[in-house]
């Protein structure tokens, strides 16, 4: 069911998602689990930062690895899908599929799977339209590094539950950092 507040944005073209976007009244919005949004709260941001800036960018599998955002992220979204898991898809594609559209749903940015190799459980992936990436353009123009470590660590929940194996997601390019869209790979 939904609200009738929603119901009104809806009748007015206030609330919308689309192509991996949230919009209501104009502004971007991300829809994240709870629990996720409990774990990023805990976060110590000083350890996080001396993490990323003691990094290279070639060298960022290893900090994302450390980050707590990303692990705590990655953990609860690999529950999250693994029980969802139970109720949708039968098929590895009809599951791929699902779990494609639930992210585009979260408002994170539109995604796209460009290769998929179950042999060897990895995957590259492009993120069209980041919503952190704009928005981190919006406040500070440009980045140095990759900033969508959320997007990573969901997208490594769910590929290790895609894989049934603990995989890692590093973010390759980012739109904040110039190009035109972010690109992850999985393994």
């Amino acid at each position: 069911m939904i609200s009738p507040f929603l119901q009104k944005l809806m009748f007015v073209r206030q609330f919308g998602i689309d192509k991996g976007k949230v919009d209501i009244l104009g502004n971007n919005y991300v829809m994240l689990d709870a629990l996720a949004l409990f774990e990023i709260q805990k976060i110590d941001q000083r350890k996080l930062y001396e993490v990323l800036k003691d990094s290279s960018f070639k060298n960022i599998s290893q900090a994302v690895e450390y980050a707590d955002v990303y692990k705590n992220v990655k953990d609860v979204f690999l529950d999250s899908i693994a029980k969802l898991g139970a109720k949708i898809g039968k098929t590895d594609q009809g599951t791929l599929t699902t779990l494609q559209e639930l992210f585009n749903v979260y408002g994170l940015g539109n995604l796209e799977i460009v290769k998929l190799d179950n042999e060897n459980k990895a995957a590259s992936l492009i993120l069209r339209d980041s919503t952190i990436a704009r928005e981190y353009l919006k406040k500070y123009k440009k980045s140095s590094e990759s900033v969508d470590m959320i997007a990573a660590g969901i997208l490594a929940g769910i590929f290790s539950f895609v894989f049934k194996k603990q995989v890692d997601c590093v973010e390759e390019k980012c739109l904040a950092s110039g190009a035109g869209y972010c690109q992850f790979r999985v393994a």
